[in-house]
């Protein structure tokens, strides 16, 4: 069985809608807005506190079962409306702090 994450932290949570409109900037009279896609594509900031085997093991699925964060994965996040299963793709790189004892990873990722 691949390994998964643990749940993120809900209090780290910070959740930015992506725009679906495209405009375009006319020469005369106001731009032109229409909507890109009617599919919801929000940007979630996550948080994770790992151990260090933990550590270890996120590398690993980050790099091998993530293809470096290309794939989608599963994770349970709360989005409004109660913790709810949703499919996330890494946005940008993560980074990580170890301010004690336990590793904290924060992340942007893609859910949709």
């Amino acid at each position: 069985m691949p390994w998964t994450p643990p749940p993120p932290l809900r209090a780290a949570y910070e959740l930015a809608p992506a725009d679906p409109c495209l405009r375009t900037d006319m020469e005369v009279g106001a731009a032109r807005v229409r909507r890109r896609t009617a599919a919801r594509l929000d940007v979630v900031a996550i948080e994770w506190r790992l151990t260090p085997y933990q550590m270890a093991a996120f590398r690993d699925w980050y790099d091998t079962d993530l293809g470096g964060g290309v794939a989608w994965f599963a994770v349970d996040l709360d989005l409004g409306a109660g913790i709810v299963s949703c499919e996330a793709q890494f946005a940008e790189m993560w980074k990580a702090t170890r301010p004690g004892l336990m590793w904290s990873v924060k992340a942007s990722v893609k859910v949709r």
